[in-house]
C-alpha cells in the first residue's frame, strides 16, 4: 500500500516540477534545464552546432539555443513561421505564412521582400547566394540578391518539404488537389515531376546524396506505402509489415490449396489408370 502511495506521490511531484519549469536533477545533482521559453507551436529547427540552435513556430515564434539554455529572440513578424535554416551563425533564413520570408544576419532578424503571398512551408539553402523555398502553389529561390519565382510543372501542388543535395540536384514533395502525392525534381535547370509510387500525400523529403534518399507521408488507406525510397533511378515504396505479412501469409495458403488440388488431381488421375487397366485385364 505504501509502495503504492509513495509511487502515486513521486508521479505528482514530477508532474508539478515539469509544468511549473522548475529545472530537475540527474543521478549526479546536476540541474537538466528542460524548460522551454514559450508555449507556442514550434514547428521547425535547425541546429548550427551543439552550442548554438534555432526554432521557429506560431505568431513569428523564434526561440534560441546557446549551449545552455532556450530564449526568447525578438521577432520581426507576428506571422507563423513553417520553417528556418542556418547556412551559418550569421546566415539564416525562416519562411512561414502569407509568404513570409525573414533573415539573420549575426545580430538580428528582418523582414526580406517575399515575391509571394502564399505560404511558404520549407526553405533550404545551399549556399549564402543559392537557395529554396517552397510551399502552396509557389516555388521561389535565392540568387544571392532577391528571391523569384520559379516555373512549377504543375500549377496547384501544395509543396511541404524541399532538400537540395547540390545546386544542379534537389527534390520537393507534397501532394496534389485532391490528396495526390507528388514529387517534383530539379536539375540545375527546371523543376520537373517525377512519378510517385504512392498515392499517399509526402510531408518530408531527406537526401543521403545524389543516389539515396527518402520521403515520408501521411497514407490514405493501408495498403498505400507512407515512407518511400529514391535509389538513383526511382522512387520505390516501403510497405510497412502489417501490410506485407497478411498478403505474404495469403499468397502461402494459396500455394497450399494450389498443391494440395493438384495432389489429388493426380492421385485421381492414377487411380483412374488403374481401374482402366484391370477392367482390361478382366475383359481379357
Amino acid at each position: 500500500m505504501w509502495k503504492s502511495v509513495v509511487s502515486e506521490v513521486s508521479l505528482l511531484v514530477i508532474m508539478v516540477v515539469v509544468c511549473v519549469g522548475l529545472p530537475i536533477v540527474n543521478a549526479e545533482g546536476v540541474p537538466l534545464n528542460w524548460t522551454s521559453p514559450t508555449r507556442a507551436r514550434l514547428n521547425s529547427v535547425f541546429m548550427v552546432n551543439s552550442n548554438e540552435g534555432w526554432a521557429v513556430g506560431g505568431e513569428g515564434t523564434i526561440i534560441h539555443w546557446n549551449g545552455t539554455d532556450w530564449s526568447n529572440v525578438t521577432s520581426p513578424t507576428t506571422e507563423t513561421l513553417y520553417s528556418v535554416f542556418m547556412v551559418n551563425s550569421n546566415d539564416g533564413w525562416a519562411v512561414g505564412e502569407w509568404g513570409r520570408i525573414i533573415h539573420w544576419n549575426g545580430t538580428e532578424w528582418s523582414i526580406v521582400t517575399s515575391p509571394t503571398t502564399a505560404d511558404l512551408k520549407s526553405v533550404f539553402m545551399v549556399n549564402s547566394n543559392d537557395g529554396w523555398a517552397v510551399g502552396l502553389w509557389d516555388i521561389i529561390h535565392w540568387d544571392g540578391t532577391e528571391w523569384n519565382i520559379v516555373a512549377r510543372p504543375t500549377p496547384h501542388t501544395l509543396l511541404t518539404s524541399v532538400f537540395m543535395v547540390n545546386s544542379n540536384d534537389g527534390w520537393a514533395v507534397g501532394w496534389e488537389e485532391g490528396w495526390e502525392g507528388r514529387i517534383f525534381h530539379w536539375d540545375g535547370t527546371e523543376w520537373s515531376n517525377v512519378i510517385s509510387p504512392t498515392p499517399a500525400y509526402l510531408t518530408s523529403v531527406f537526401m543521403v546524396n545524389s543516389t539515396e534518399g527518402w520521403a515520408v507521408g501521411n497514407a490514405h488507406a493501408p495498403t498505400d506505402a507512407n515512407i518511400i525510397r529514391w535509389n538513383g533511378t526511382e522512387w520505390i515504396p516501403e510497405f510497412p509489415t502489417t501490410i506485407l505479412m497478411p498478403l505474404l501469409t495469403s499468397l502461402t495458403l494459396v500455394m497450399v490449396i494450389l498443391a494440395k488440388t493438384s495432389s489429388k488431381k493426380r492421385r485421381s488421375s492414377r487411380h483412374s489408370c488403374r481401374t482402366a487397366f484391370q477392367i482390361q485385364q478382366l475383359q481379357k
